[in-house]
């Protein structure tokens, strides 16, 4: 992966139409105004969900955090960070593709690099205000391994350093790098035991960095006076046999169904994943054939590097499946898979047709649907998730507020929750949620922020169960939240 071209390289036609592409899928979410989930304890009680952050083993998260929801007004100028989390993903797509060189396939490797950062796990780091920072992680730990494999101490010093701080930022990401390895590789169509020699170094790196990161994170929460949170406690013994069942059906079955976000029935699932299965394993066989290789070998050191992304929730003991904690894992597969298919589709043509100009044609009018498609998909996601609930949540509250204004001033606020679950699609992750006020930590804060955007003082309570019967004084404003959900299910 330490291949790289002159400054002046980095700048082509094709580069350009794949920077477009990125651009055009999550420019429209990051400038509309939205905030989201844990956005709203970050900005509003910044100190109380840094402690979350240590306590969940990312210090220098808790940190940055700190100071970037500090500099925060309120969700209008949120856009900034979503910003920094776009330039982010530029700039990794820049440093991947730098790296291509293969003049056989240098357009079809760049362009599926690019489809393959429309992933909804992407879509969670640049359109999510809070996980901005999660983006210049997975940038740290590429640079990091570029600079690990250099002979220059200085330089590896620099890349231990640069891995500690990933890590200790979201370690999720951080090892992004072996994603890059693999897929970096069987781009360029090298020979296995590079690939070999690579994921080597990179367990090295990531064993050595893990140490000090951490000695790093056991230090921070001493000095803070806190315990970790049990989510991401190391995995026990008992656990296993529930981890191995959960990781087979779960995160491995996702990776092979990378733009869905549907949860499937077993039988759909693998019926949805075999495409991708095929695609990449006859790509791999073939592109052994050519070099003279072991496939089955080629196939096992595939498999190892790109599972290897998966290692922070391999070895803790929440099982809760989201897109944003298998982004490297999703996005080799995805990868490959669309290069491979690009191949397909090409040598198909020669087999079609003998006029070069057919070809051509046609095979940028491919490239040119699946860029639509990738562009619309996220923007369509954005709308459902975050854009549409966020200023559907934000009228009925403001709404709420506004009633009891009319009635004179408010002494306090009391927040009841449903009488039931807030309605849920068929989908994985957080993409089932219809609102993000059926997460208890949501609704007091945003409703303080809106209060706070009004000039209003007033003490905001939620209760987390819905009492029989509700006595309050006058002066009390009572947002009920099962109204809402009524509304939600109306549209339905």
């Amino acid at each position: 992966m330490s291949n790289t071209r002159p400054w002046w390289g980095l700048i082509s036609k094709t580069k350009i139409g794949c920077f477009a592409i990125i651009f055009l899928a999550y420019a429209p979410g990051v400038f509309k105004e939205s905030f989201w989930s844990d956005d709203y304890p970050a900005l509003m009680d910044t100190p109380g969900f840094a402690q979350h952050a240590i306590r969940d083993g990312r210090p220098t998260a808790a940190g940055i955090f700190s100071i970037s929801f500090s500099l925060l007004d309120d969700p209008a100028s949120a856009w900034i960070l979503r910003g920094l989390a776009l330039l982010a993903l530029l700039l990794i797509f820049l440093f991947l593709a730098n790296r291509i060189n293969n003049p056989k396939h240098h357009n079809i490797s760049i362009f599926s690099m690019a489809i393959a950062f429309c992933l909804p796990s992407f879509q969670m780091y640049v359109h999510w205000s809070l996980t901005w920072l999660f983006l210049w992680s997975t940038l740290a730990g590429l640079y990091s391994y570029h600079f690990w494999i250099s002979k220059i101490l200085l330089k590896k010093s620099l890349s231990v350093l640069l891995l500690v701080f990933a890590l200790t930022t979201y370690p999720p990401t951080a090892l992004f790098f072996f994603a890059a390895i693999i897929v970096i590789n069987v781009l360029n169509e090298s020979k296995t035991f590079k690939i070999i020699s690579e994921v080597r170094q990179g367990l090295i790196l990531f064993v050595i960095s893990g140490i000090f990161a951490t000695i790093t994170v056991f230090i921070t929460l001493r000095l803070a006076g806190l315990s970790v949170n049990k989510r991401v406690s190391i995995l026990m013994l008992s656990e296993i046999p529930e981890k191995i069942s959960w990781f087979l059906s779960r995160p491995l079955v996702v990776g092979f169904r990378p733009f869905m976000i549907d949860s499937p029935t077993p039988i759909i699932a693998l019926l949805s994943s075999l495409p991708v299965i095929f695609l990449v394993t006859f790509g791999i066989w073939q592109q052994s054939k050519n070099l003279e290789e072991s496939s089955f070998n080629r196939l096992f050191w595939f498999s190892f590097s790109i599972i290897l992304c998966l290692l922070p929730i391999m070895i803790t003991s929440d099982n809760q499946i989201e897109f944003r904690v298998l982004a490297g894992y999703c996005w080799g597969i995805a990868v490959l898979a669309v290069f491979f298919l690009s191949q397909l589709i090409d040598t198909s043509l020669r087999y079609l047709t003998k006029n070069s100009q057919i070809q051509d044609f046609a095979a940028l009018l491919g490239r040119v649907a699946l860029a639509f498609l990738a562009i619309i998909s996220i923007n369509s996601h954005y709308e459902e998730l975050f854009g549409s609930p966020y200023q559907k949540k934000n009228a009925f509250l403001n709404k709420s507020l506004t009633s009891c204004l009319k009635t004179g001033p408010i002494v306090n606020i009391l927040i009841l929750p449903p009488k039931s679950p807030f309605p849920t699609f068929p989908r994985l992750g957080i993409f089932s949620m219809s609102t993000d006020l059926a997460s208890e930590w949501v609704p007091k804060p945003n409703v303080e922020l809106l209060i706070r955007n009004r000039g209003v003082v007033a003490p905001v309570k939620y209760l987390e169960l819905r009492p029989a019967f509700t006595k309050v004084g006058a002066a009390t404003c009572i947002i009920d939240l099962e109204e809402f959900r009524k509304s939600l299910i109306s549209e339905l």
